[in-house]
């Protein structure tokens, strides 16, 4: 009996020790990312797709942040720990001519929030401006426009890609 007592007793206290917050709901909003919105530069208030656009990390291992698809929006991370990012914009990528252009974002880190264990910090970004490496008649990308220079949330469009 006392067995069953003690069995019941540390089976009690172990599943105490379990948490709700030992994991980050789906629905909880953490680090916002970078909404991005292609434009038609022929007539600026038509949305245009990107064929076949992959972005990726302008550093020596490439990283990829989005695969090759075919859209009008994309959401990219910035980096809390740091200022600015470079990325690689890879047009046609699966294509036989593709033509990449070097975007640069800069911005200043916000607040930093705490959620819980689970999901850690939730960083906002201000100050956003953005750069596109000058290619000449080479460039697919040719304007830029900041819509909304604070990243609070994803609700909105921040920067508007002309091509």
């Amino acid at each position: 009996m006392k067995q069953i007592i003690i069995l019941l007793l540390f089976t009690t206290l172990f599943l105490s020790g379990c948490t709700r917050d030992d994991i980050c709901p789906e629905d909880t909003q953490t680090t916002p990312l970078l909404v991005i919105k292609f434009m038609d530069i022929s007539n600026p208030t038509q949305v245009k797709a990107v064929d076949n656009l992959r972005i990726t990390l302008a550093n020596t291992s490439q990283t990829e942040v989005i695969t090759a698809r075919t859209d009008t929006l994309y959401k990219i991370p910035l980096n809390p720990i740091a200022t600015s990012v470079d990325y690689n914009f890879t047009k046609g990528y699966e294509g036989t001519q593709p033509n990449t252009d070097a975007f640069n974002i800069t911005y200043q880190r916000g607040e930093d929030t705490y959620i819980n264990r689970a999901c850690g910090f939730r960083t906002s970004f201000t100050d956003i401006e953005a750069t596109i490496q000058t290619e000449g008649s080479a460039n697919w990308m040719l304007g830029k426009s900041i819509i909304n220079s604070s990243v609070e949330n994803e609700d909105s469009t921040h920067i508007i890609i002309f091509h």
